[in-house]
């Protein structure tokens, strides 16, 4: 029996994965500029027209990898701090694991690196990765914010702040994991324990 043929929507999908999945590991390996859009298409056996069929340009390339690096952090985090988890500690056992998986995500890391410094230097570009990474922060504020009772009590700006410092804390932190390649529960102690402290303030407050 002859396997199903793709519509074309499916053909598209499957082409644009690749894409991704070839630019992914080109870029974290090589770095930003020396990858073109012809070593992206030829990587993913496609044409450089595929590659224009689904992206703008190689700096949306860029965006879009970001964006689907943040959306698959945050349905992870999701997971471990929902509604139905009341346990802290169980949940926090479930951040270590995270970090542990994060902090080793090397591709995504040197990708972070590659957009920040792309960032720095095109004002254009800075302006959608600062829209791509505001969404990401809401969203991850809105998920930790499960993690403390009588969220509707909390000033929201304070939310906001601890998010920003816990994010701002584990991309630092690891960076540093990267260069030394040392003990990891060291880092993820100091992020927990950050964690733990903002909570630990909030909760105060609010009794």
């Amino acid at each position: 029996m002859n396997p199903a043929k793709l519509s074309r929507d499916e053909k598209q999908l499957k082409t644009r994965l690749a894409l991704i999945e070839s630019g992914f590991s080109l870029i974290s390996s090589h770095g930003y500029g020396a990858v073109s859009i012809r070593n992206i298409s030829k990587h993913a056996n496609y044409t450089q027209g595929a590659f224009y069929s689904n992206f703008s340009n190689k700096e949306d390339f860029l965006l879009e990898l970001m964006r689907l690096q943040f959306e698959k952090e945050n349905i992870q985090l999701q997971k471990i701090i929902s509604t139905e988890n009341s346990n802290i500690d169980h949940t926090i056992d479930g951040l270590r694991i995270w970090l542990s998986d994060f902090f080793n995500n090397f591709e995504w890391l040197k990708i972070s690196i590659e957009l920040q410094l792309y960032a720095a230097r095109d004002q254009a570009f800075a302006l959608e990765y600062q829209k791509i990474w505001q969404t990401h922060q809401d969203e991850v504020a809105r998920i930790l914010s499960r993690l403390i009772p009588a969220t509707q009590l909390v000033d929201q700006k304070r939310i906001e702040n601890i998010t920003v410092e816990l994010i701002s804390l584990s991309y630092g932190l690891v960076l540093q994991y990267m260069i030394f390649k040392d003990d990891i529960e060291k880092y993820i102690d100091i992020i927990i324990k950050s964690l733990n402290h903002s909570l630990e303030v909030l909760n105060t407050d609010i009794n």
